[in-house]
């Protein structure tokens, strides 16, 4: 057979079951290829319908120009079907649009008008109507978001073929929701043809960003929408969506686009239920168009080149933290031990252990290291200031390093390294850098030639050949080859000798600089280094020194250095108060964590104490709203006001990660999700109790603003005589015996359970000891 033109291969689309996505000896998914149509997508069928329609009306004329906004596939349909019928056709779509559909657009002769990405496909349907309504003997509008022919092509063909090529036997449609037109088609057609089927439609949250779709609660709901003609309507991610196309392509052999994505997530959801009731389904969703139009965009991209990513000061750009082979290796120098509660290394920690839990929550392996130099001039001068052993006192040192980790949440899989215990490791690194070359000894001190490292201070982007290196010192102080050299094997002093802190080497007795030491201590803690966090002091040389040894003498060139600015008094003049002073003030280890990452890292964190209790009150906030959800509510059911609002903290949540951990955007996010929470208190259902604690669990965990030791008992594991007596004292409040009140109150400080009254109900802790 020879077909008139291209335009009779519109339609007859193949329906094709997934065999590995979801195999079920009950339930089977399966789907329409729309991809299949002569132009790539599903809008062919509708490009040709209102084409046909203008010209049976008389309104398409051939010295009339065919306009209309798109987001790309209807372009595309309207592009092929203009070129066959010899139409001039202008299209107005956002500049966001992938760059595969504009080439195609453009290759079938139409002409672009781009509009703002910002603006979505808002922008371009303005910006359509208004050239329809200026201009109306140039333009003939196709108006596919109020075009009844949309409608029609999909009842007339997509919804009499999925019955056709189904037998009947389809129980469920899934269509995601663009410009509706697919979906109102097929409702249509079911309802009259085939009333069992249940239709479906899938639509995203409001500030997504999968192409094509449409929120319509953010978005100009189409004229042709009716929210009734459908059975259901289910809310996906973007990121469920996108990984439901990759996963097409990955096991079905499937190039599907977005929106094939999020139809499959809400098929999968629809298929799962059936599953817990045991019941049976054969679930047919649309696949709408072909991945090859989203090659440009990151659906389809390997996943380091999206996901999280820190800025490195070596690249100054954002570093996007990949799966390494045997996984992330973080590290940070700790503070000196004469100074253990030095806040600028507190924050760098506390802001490596979000990094650190940011990626195991994304299935990363990650080892975290804070190395402690215990053989530096400040960490001996303070042992014999305190008339301490090396050893004893880098070990309480590294006691109390612990302690304070753990009351400010951080990962108890946290190393705090000795670098006494990486002597021999400091010394195979000498010793290696020495047989290259790259190391001399002179007068019983081994230095690194940096002239031997063409690659040096280039993390710190420093031009090392135009240096004035005699400005700041007295040159005739070293006796090393070169200035610029740093030492990696320091000759002992007598001191060093009388006390016996000392290393015995072939070179003689010598102790390893803090660049070895650290060096040393983050290769025997971890193995490699994929990620250095550094301060600002730490900025040249001391991070091109490290990079020097670790590549010179292990192989191992971390994929990151990033750098902390320090923590400063608001008010010149005065100090920086320590760790356990701050504590004191915050009263608690989260709240201060809290403060600790108020700030980017990226700035300076000015200290007050009026910015710290601003900060307590903000984590108390936190603390209530996670109460209030946990403490569970009546009744079932989710508002879509509160599935947005956490939709958007999610969201919220991920781009500030992804975006060098900006927290300092996320905060407002976060907080006015607490107070909606708070609002509401005792008013939400168990369901929406349930997921407001599920999502800022999820948060809690990366970030740890929670103090789970002041959580309340949720009632359900409240004792049963707690329980009792509880009822019992609020019917003695009820009848104002206040006597009898205190006194129930006191029998429940005596089972160890302290009582809070609150406006949404009381509330039980436990305490530490029983009165």
């Amino acid at each position: 057979m020879i077909h008139p033109t291209i335009l009779s291969l519109i339609g007859a689309t193949p329906i094709v079951f997934l065999n590995r996505v979801f195999p079920h000896p009950r339930i089977r998914l399966a789907t329409k290829l729309e991809a299949q149509n002569v132009g790539g997508s599903i809008k062919d069928r509708v490009a040709l319908a209102m084409i046909e329609a203008a010209e049976a009306s008389g309104e398409l004329t051939p010295d009339k120009i065919v306009i209309e906004a798109t987001s790309g596939n209807t372009g595309v349909g309207l592009a092929m079907v203009c070129a066959v019928k010899g139409y001039r056709l202008t299209l107005l779509m956002p500049d966001s649009a992938s760059e595969e559909r504009k080439r195609i657009m453009r290759a079938f002769g139409a002409e672009l008008r781009l509009t703002p990405g910002r603006l979505g496909t808002d922008g371009a349907i303005e910006e359509a109507y208004r050239l329809a309504r200026e201009e109306p003997q140039t333009y003939v509008l196709m108006d596919q978001f109020n075009n009844p022919a949309s409608i029609a092509a999909h009842y007339m063909g997509t919804g009499r073929e999925i019955i056709e090529q189904t037998e009947g036997r389809a129980t469920h449609v899934v269509i995601s929701l663009g410009t509706s037109g697919t979906a109102m088609g097929i409702a249509k057609r079911m309802k009259e043809s085939a009333p069992g089927v249940e239709v479906v439609a899938v639509e995203p949250y409001a500030g997504h960003k999968i192409q094509g779709l449409k929120n319509m609660q953010e978005s100009y709901p189409p004229g042709i929408y009716d929210k009734r003609a459908l059975d259901r309507i289910i809310h996906v991610e973007d990121e469920e969506a996108f990984a439901c196309s990759r996963q097409l392509a990955r096991e079905e052999g499937i190039l599907s686009g977005m929106s094939a994505g999020a139809a499959l997530a809400g098929a999968l959801r629809i298929a799962r239920e059936l599953d817990e009731a045991g019941k049976e389904g054969l679930i047919v969703f649309i696949c709408p168009d072909t991945g090859e139009r989203y090659l440009s965009t990151t659906l389809f991209s390997p996943l380091a080149r999206h996901g999280l990513g820190v800025r490195s000061v070596a690249t100054g750009c954002l570093e996007c933290l990949g799966s390494p082979a045997g996984g992330h290796a973080l590290f940070t120098p700790g503070p000196s031990l004469d100074d253990l509660g030095e806040l600028d290394v507190w924050r760098r920690i506390v802001w490596l252990d979000v990094l650190a839990k940011a990626l195991i929550e994304r299935g990363q392996n990650v080892r975290l290291a804070v190395g402690l130099a215990d053989m530096d001039d400040r960490a001996l001068a303070a042992a014999r200031e305190a008339k301490a052993g090396l050893q004893d006192f880098g070990q309480r040192a590294r006691e109390f390093m612990l302690a304070q980790a753990k009351a400010l949440g951080v990962s108890d899989t946290v190393l705090f390294p000795l670098a006494g215990a990486s002597q021999e490791r400091a010394l195979g690194l000498a010793r290696k850098l020495l047989a290259k070359g790259q190391a001399y000894e002179k007068l019983r001190s081994v230095y690194f030639d940096v002239t031997r490292d063409k690659t040096y201070g280039q993390i710190s982007c420093v031009d090392t050949a135009g240096m004035n290196l005699g400005y700041t010192v007295d040159l005739a102080d070293y006796v090393k080859d070169n200035p610029a050299d740093f030492t990696l094997l320091k000759r002992a002093t007598l001191q060093d000798l009388k006390l016996g802190d000392v290393i015995e080497t072939e070179w003689g007795k010598v102790r390893p600089s803090w660049f070895l030491q650290l060096a040393a201590t983050a290769l025997d803690a971890l193995g490699t280094v994929t990620v250095m966090f550094a301060a600002e002091s730490h900025r040249f040389p001391h991070m091109d020194n490290f990079c020097a040894i670790w590549s010179a003498g292990a192989g191992v060139r971390p994929m990151a250095w990033m750098v902390s600015q320090p923590v400063t008094p608001r008010e010149q003049g005065d100090t920086v108060p320590s760790l356990t002073e701050v504590l004191a003030v915050a009263g608690t280890g989260p709240a201060l964590r809290l403060w600790l990452l108020s700030a980017s890292y990226l700035k300076s964190l000015a200290y007050s104490p009026e910015s710290l209790v601003m900060w307590v009150k903000n984590q108390n906030r936190l603390q209530d709203a996670y109460v209030s959800a946990s403490l569970g509510g009546a009744g079932t059911g989710v508002s879509p006001q509160l599935e947005q609002a956490i939709y958007d903290l999610k969201t919220a949540f991920a781009t500030a990660l992804d975006d060098n951990l900006d927290l300092a955007h996320f905060w407002p996010t976060l907080f006015a999700f607490a107070k909606s929470v708070n609002a509401r208190a005792g008013k939400m259902s168990a369901d929406e109790a349930a997921l407001v604690a599920e999502q800022l669990l999820a948060c809690d965990r990366v970030l740890g603003f929670l103090d789970h030791s002041r959580l309340p008992l949720a009632e359900k594991s409240w004792p049963l005589e707690a329980a009792d007596l509880v009822g019992r004292r609020e019917e003695a409040r009820k009848t104002k015996d206040f006597v009898q009140a205190d006194a129930l109150r006191e029998k429940l400080a005596a089972m160890g359970l302290r009582l809070e009254d609150h406006p949404a109900g009381v509330r039980l802790f436990r305490m530490e000891r029983p009165v």
